[in-house]
């Protein structure tokens, strides 16, 4: 079985537990790396081709605007390989995914694929990006996510220990 961790992070300025911070590493990039650690998969960073800013609150004006506009980010890479299981990271923008995550699924060959989301957030849990997942990938096999709220995030790997290990024995 040919898998692989994929996700998308801000690092710079973020929201933590209602508070802007500077993150070397945004939530979801430390999870993906936690991931990768437990389970010894590649990982690949959804990035867009034009960089966000660090400034916060420039970032979330981006971000609504892609959102209230429709628009999708060209990505600086795809997969060019088709896997079979797929971790897919993102932090809960607007209720759903960052677009960026949209286009990656947009370009994704969903055909046998079982997708195991995490999503890291600051209450708002995953909104309806789960829906959305189904909608872009509907030949794809959505498994449970996991949800981790970004407060003490590095605290969080026996859940995604367990997490991992109920995917990989749900789906191998």
């Amino acid at each position: 079985m040919k898998s692989l961790i994929a996700y998308f992070s801000h690092r710079g300025y973020n929201c933590v537990d209602g508070k802007v911070k500077y993150l070397e590493k945004g939530n979801t990039e430390i999870v993906a790396h936690m991931i990768a650690c437990v389970s010894n998969l590649p990982l690949f960073k959804i990035e867009p081709e034009s960089t966000y800013p660090d400034n916060f609150y420039e970032y979330l004006d981006i971000t609504q605007q892609e959102l209230a506009n429709n628009t999708y980010p060209k990505l600086k890479g795809y997969l060019h390989e088709h896997y079979d299981e797929i971790y897919l990271g993102f932090p809960n923008y607007w209720g759903t995914m960052p677009r960026a995550v949209f286009s990656f699924l947009k370009a994704l060959n969903d055909e046998h694929v079982v997708i195991h989301p995490f999503i890291t957030h600051d209450g708002g849990d995953y909104g309806t990006s789960l829906t959305d997942i189904k909608t872009l990938c509907p030949h794809a096999t959505i498994t449970e996510p996991l949800s981790l709220k970004c407060t003490h995030i590095q605290c969080q790997l026996s859940a995604i220990e367990n997490w991992v290990k109920k995917g990989s024995h749900d789906n191998g």
